[in-house]
């Protein structure tokens, strides 16, 4: 029922496979939320920095920048922008100047609409989100093993993929 809600609100951003990224963290939407933050707070710090690199044409540090966006991404299940990104570092490495700077434009204008999206998703997610009380904090005796269960036949699954 709950996944059922989470996925009605990815809807709105369409850069994000939910279910690659919600698999990816095991079911445990979280961690998935402190990874979107995480990315979130990522983007905005690289984007003056881009921003820069397009104006000046000194593209120092772009592969380091692009290489972590693109694992974080590929991570939450933004997989377009991932490939984006690896795009950018092709680029890089083959000094196309005019089609680099070309793609560093479309690639800031991207990020910028994928951290508005991710705002406003992360500001529904925390408005659905219940508190939890000092009486709700988890201790061993009290933890529910089902969920590590499915956690480990979620993870074998990934594993079957990868080996074959």
């Amino acid at each position: 029922m709950r996944n059922i809600k989470m996925r009605d609100m990815f809807n709105c951003i369409p850069e994000i496979d939910f279910e690659a990224g919600y698999q990816y963290f095991l079911g445990n939407m979280s961690n998935y939320r402190r990874a979107l933050l995480a990315i979130l707070k990522s983007i905005k710090s690289k984007l003056p920095l881009l921003h820069s690199m397009l104006l000046t044409h000194e593209y120092e540090g772009l592969r380091t920048i692009t290489q972590t966006l693109r694992k974080m991404l590929n991570n939450v299940g933004a997989i377009s922008l991932a490939e984006f990104s690896y795009e950018m570092e092709v680029s890089l490495f083959n000094d196309e100047e005019m089609v680099l700077q070309e793609k560093l434009e479309q690639y800031l204008e991207q990020l910028i609409i994928f951290s508005d999206h991710l705002t406003t998703l992360l500001k529904e997610m925390d408005l659905q989100e219940p508190l939890q009380t000092e009486k709700e904090t988890i201790s061993f005796r009290n933890y529910d093993f089902t969920k590590t269960k499915e956690s480990i036949k979620r993870s074998s699954r990934l594993l079957e993929r990868k080996i074959i």
